[in-house]
């Protein structure tokens, strides 16, 4: 069975749980996080990502084995525990990249038309980036 198989539905949503808190966690504390009805429905999605290898146990916990990036997860980075659109990196700089553009236009009146048109792709790429940020969040909030 392939990545892209096995990590979707409940099973995803126990991944990124796992993924997201990168410590051993036993079956009932995923349960209770994830509102999951019983241990079984867990237990069932665990071993699946054992068989897998994306998941090892520890004694009586389990923790991710390999990260792997397949499917939505692969347009995620993870920092301190939070998921983060990589699109969001790219937007944030661009944001920045504008910002910058438009303190450097209004100090300089050389070469108006050069600064202005620089100003509107850059703020084009900040939209569009900030638009996929949002569309690919919204996607991956209903797994957390």
């Amino acid at each position: 069975m392939s990545a892209e198989e096995t990590l979707r539905g409940k099973t995803l949503r126990i991944y990124l749980y796992m993924l997201k808190h990168n410590r051993p966690l036993g079956i009932r504390e995923i349960m209770r996080a994830l509102e999951f009805s019983s241990p079984s429905i867990v237990h069932y999605h665990i071993n699946k990502l054992v068989q897998a290898g994306y998941v090892e146990q520890v004694g009586s916990k389990y923790k991710v084995a390999k990260p792997i990036k397949v499917g939505i997860v692969k347009y995620f980075t993870i920092i301190s525990g939070k998921f983060l659109p990589r699109f969001a990196l790219y937007a944030g700089f661009f944001t920045v990249l504008f910002i910058f553009e438009l303190i450097i236009m209004l100090q300089r009146n050389d070469s108006l038309i050069v600064s202005i048109l620089s100003m509107i792709v850059t703020f084009l790429a900040v939209i569009i980036f900030w638009i996929e940020s949002i569309r690919f969040w919204k996607e991956i909030s209903e797994y957390l």
